[in-house]
């Protein structure tokens, strides 16, 4: 058995005002910076499966970045923010914004997903799709949510300590499944580059 190379790249910035919540909304990616853009394209491997969340914002990404007959899977779409979507972070003032912060790996905001709910999903998602692709480097163009998970799934680690990761736009996060028998270990490689 071989191991499964996956690089993980956030999409590009979300076009239109910052602090807007997006989620699973289908925005587009603000893909102006050429130059950051052509830097990210050299850093990924030529011989790569390319996977998206199927977001816009994701799947223009991934297209920039040269990626061509992308799979779009949609267990690895950003968390769900439910009535959230398209509302600014700094407005949100309410009961349930408070009880959000308060825990916001286990809240889940008005109409929307838990963080731990969004895990379990994209989890097994990415279980699946490192046995379907086993010993091929995966490129896969998500989103912070997803790419945390990926991490807390090779850091063995809980939600709330995944929520800690700064993950920019474009950034890198590489990342190895190892079939070990019937167990599969993880070595990070990188992470936010």
């Amino acid at each position: 058995m071989s191991n499964t190379h996956w690089w993980w790249v956030r999409h590009a910035p979300s076009a239109g005002t910052p602090g807007i919540i997006h989620g699973q909304d289908d925005v587009d990616a603000d893909l102006s910076d050429q130059a950051a853009l052509a830097a990210r394209r050299k850093s990924l491997p030529e011989d790569a499966i390319w996977l998206t969340s199927g977001l816009p914002r994701a799947v223009q990404t991934a297209e920039a970045l040269g990626g061509s007959n992308c799979r779009a899977v949609p267990g690895l779409m950003e968390q769900d923010f439910g009535e959230w979507n398209g509302k600014n972070w700094d407005d949100l003032r309410d009961d349930h914004a408070i009880a959000f912060w308060q825990n916001f790996a286990t809240q889940a905001p008005p109409g929307g997903e838990s963080f731990i709910h969004m895990m379990d999903r994209v989890s097994d998602t990415i279980a699946e799709l490192s046995l379907e692709y086993q010993g091929k480097n995966i490129i896969a163009v998500t989103h912070a949510g997803t790419i945390r998970t990926a991490l807390a799934m090779a850091l063995n680690l809980f939600a709330k300590s995944a929520l800690a990761f700064q993950l920019d736009n474009l950034s890198l996060t590489e990342i190895e499944n190892i079939p070990d028998g019937d167990l599969r270990e993880w070595c990070v490689h990188g992470i936010n580059r």
